[in-house]
């Protein structure tokens, strides 16, 4: 059965007997869901559930294992940080750029004069 009645005194708050039945209210427990209970006086009744909200089973709760921790990212010079040029770094820098660009551009025009010649 999912509920277990008992009569419970009111005023005692234990067990009553059935010399006093005016003084005594129904209370109901769940066995289904544990902390869950019905009780009622008369025509009033009220529901109280006290649980952690799960179903009964007969064997215990475990949560699941948390899954295995991932490897770090590995750490190679596209991940690293370096230091910021300076001033001066970065003008070489483009200068040679520049001048790699020239001559490009003059190799292009040479190989473009070779073609007219021919």
């Amino acid at each position: 059965k999912q509920w277990y009645q008992r009569r419970v005194a009111i005023t005692a708050g234990g067990l009553t007997s059935n010399l006093v039945p005016q003084y005594a209210a129904a209370v109901l427990r769940s066995n289904l869901w544990p902390g869950s209970y019905v009780f009622g006086l008369d025509k009033k009744f009220e529901n109280l559930y006290i649980g952690y909200g799960h179903k009964y089973t007969a064997e215990n709760y475990s949560p699941p294992a948390p899954p295995a921790t991932q490897e770090e990212y590995p750490s190679g010079a596209e991940v690293t940080e370096v230091p910021d040029p300076t001033v001066d770094e970065e003008r070489a820098l483009q200068a040679v750029q520049q001048e790699q660009l020239d001559r490009e551009a003059e190799e292009a025009e040479m190989e473009e004069d070779d073609e007219d010649d021919d």
